[in-house]
């Protein structure tokens, strides 16, 4: 290696030293084996509820989107792009690894292994000696603790092939991918073209932030006393439990750029970051429909205003438009207001109305301009003033959420409560409770708007529309699961016998829901890998056989609370379970 002839003691202890690696490699350590197990256990739950708070990240996003399709599409669009990215490699790369734990564990051919294994049972025992199953969808879920073959390699290594090079002398399709390619090379082939697709999506000057994981350069293994291809550095010789560890550490990586350039984009939403190429007036009114007798009031200001500024207003009222030489000298004159008092660069424009009927006004906001002089910037506005119309509001915002009784509020002004009607198109259940009062309970399946509409009844008994809103209709929010206030990081098994009750809780939630756990599987093993408790709970307690074990347990044992079930006012559903190391 270092370009000089080796004498013959030197080429003897190297060869001792080739053959002692050797024997190692064939003799892993229980210990070590054990360790990837607790890691590999670790890392699934990590990357499960990594890819769930991605998940709310993009429910986040397409509600705004909603919200304003103009200003949010543009960001929207690049985000969905970068989940379908990176949902087709984390798919890809767990594929990999059912093949890999399908053959080592249970046999077959790559070919067939899809078809012929699709659900992986295990038969476990209760602390009582009752038997039961555990059953897995897919070959990645299944705990590595649960493994019979855990120290092998000749199966990944089939699968792998890391000692395949790619010599650039074969064939490759548009992704670079050779018919033949282990899957360590396809999956180092995936990686480059994914940050390539990741960069190609982004501005520039974003990509040049965006810190991208997935490193596949080659490796100099200080050992072997040479510079060696990523997949084989990994992956040659490596045993199933490390290889798998190495796997779903690439899927954490994945799960981190996807998180980290969508919370980049959906930065962008927010006003305060966004950058503003042009300047514009602005006229925001309260309301463009205004009862009689009330008061019409309209915010105006430039869209990129400075707060420190102190803008003026010169307005003509009746008017579409407005030229500078029209203003009189002081600003004010028959048919002309001037304002000069402003809050943050924002003008109020107020005054009282009282006949019916339509109205217009122009005027011109004047703003400092970079030279110090006041630079005029033109709007006009229309309004309309009519009779009492109908308001409808959610008591719980503009957002109705499914298997919840949402409270309702409805008033329309000129109308007492017994003469407004109110219907829902859309689906769901609505039901008075007086007082212009009503709940509503919205329909099951994807229904995602529903529109109230209201009416109400004359004098004379003729009906007319007053108006309608529309609410969004969204699912409750995953509750937290903790025992003893806990669900991260260390816990005592004094403080679990104190507390053994799992609680599942709604964190910032409009409603004050109630949830129960009815149901759970808790794993707890040794950190040498000994599985110490292995059972399905049928209530929210952890029993006193189970605490009793807790207690004997050595410091940094894990516990695992898998497969909850929480019972609430919406029914019966799953809630993510957490992990927990005694201290």
């Amino acid at each position: 290696m270092s370009g000089t002839k080796e004498t013959p003691r030197q080429k003897m202890i190297g060869m001792m030293y080739l053959f002692y690696t050797a024997l190692l490699a064939l003799n892993v350590s229980s210990d070590i084996l054990n360790a990837f197990v607790l890691v590999n256990d670790s890392m699934s739950q990590t990357n499960e509820n990594f890819g769930a708070k991605n998940g709310l990240l993009m429910n986040s996003f397409a509600n705004q989107y909603q919200l304003n399709p103009a200003k949010v599409k543009p960001y929207y669009d690049q985000a969905v792009q970068i989940q379908h990215l990176s949902d087709e490699l984390v798919s890809y790369l767990r594929k990999v690894q059912d093949t890999i734990i399908i053959l080592n564990e249970f046999g077959g051919e790559p070919g067939d292994v899809y078809i012929s294994k699709t659900e992986f049972r295990y038969e476990l025992e209760r602390d009582d000696g009752t038997p039961y199953d555990t059953v897995f969808d897919r070959a990645y879920k299944i705990p590595t603790g649960y493994f019979k073959l855990k120290d092998k390699y000749h199966v990944p290594m089939h699968i792998l092939k890391p000692e395949q090079k790619d010599d650039g002398k074969r064939e490759a399709g548009s992704d670079g991918i050779v018919e033949g390619d282990g899957e360590a090379l396809i999956l180092k082939k995936k990686f480059a073209n994914y940050n390539n697709a990741v960069l190609s999506i982004l501005d520039p000057k974003d990509a040049a932030t965006i810190k991208l994981g997935l490193n596949t350069d080659d490796v100099y293994n200080s050992v072997a006393r040479e510079q060696q291809p990523w997949q084989y550095n990994n992956f040659y010789h490596t045993v199933i439990v490390a290889d798998l560890v190495i796997l779903k550490k690439y899927v954490s990586e994945v799960l981190n750029t996807e998180a980290e350039v969508i919370a980049k984009l959906y930065g962008y939403i927010d006003a305060a970051s966004m950058k503003f190429d042009t300047i514009r007036a602005v006229v925001v009114p309260r309301s463009n429909v205004v009862i009689s007798g009330a008061e019409y009031e309209a915010d105006i200001f430039v869209a990129a205003y400075n707060k420190t500024d102190n803008p003026y207003v010169n307005i003509k009222k009746q008017a579409d438009t407005l030229t500078m030489a029209e203003i009189p000298a002081n600003g004010n004159g028959e048919g002309f207001v001037f304002i000069d008092t402003a809050s943050d660069g924002i003008i109020k424009y107020r005054f009282n109305t009282s006949t019916t009927g339509d109205f217009k006004y122009a005027g011109f906001i004047n703003v400092k301009g970079p030279d110090g002089k006041p630079k005029p910037y033109f709007f006009n506005s229309a309004y309309q003033v009519i009779k009492p119309t109908a308001t409808v509001s959610a008591t719980k915002m503009n957002v109705v959420y499914r298997g919840l009784d949402n409270p309702i509020s409805v008033s329309a002004s000129g109308f007492t409560n017994d003469r407004i009607k109110v219907s829902v198109s859309g689906g769901g259940r609505l039901s008075p409770k007086g007082n212009g009062t009503f709940v509503f309970i919205p329909p099951k399946g994807g229904v995602r708007k529903v529109t109230f509409n209201v009416s109400g009844l004359k004098e004379d008994g003729t009906t007319v529309a007053l108006g309608k809103q529309e609410f969004r209709v969204m699912g409750v929010p995953a509750a937290l699961i903790k025992v003893a206030g806990k669900n991260e990081g260390k816990i005592s098994a004094a403080l679990i016998s104190s507390q053994p009750i799992l609680t599942a809780t709604m964190a910032n939630f409009a409603f004050d829901l109630s949830y129960r756990v009815v149901s759970y599987d808790i794993m707890v093993f040794s950190s040498r890998g000994e599985r110490i408790i292995g059972e399905s709970v049928k209530s929210n307690r952890i029993s006193n056989a189970a605490i009793k074990k807790i207690k004997k347990a050595p410091r940094g044992s894990v516990i695992n609370i898998l497969n909850v079930k929480i019972k609430g006012p919406d029914g019966v559903k799953r809630a993510l379970g957490f992990t927990l190391k005694l201290q």
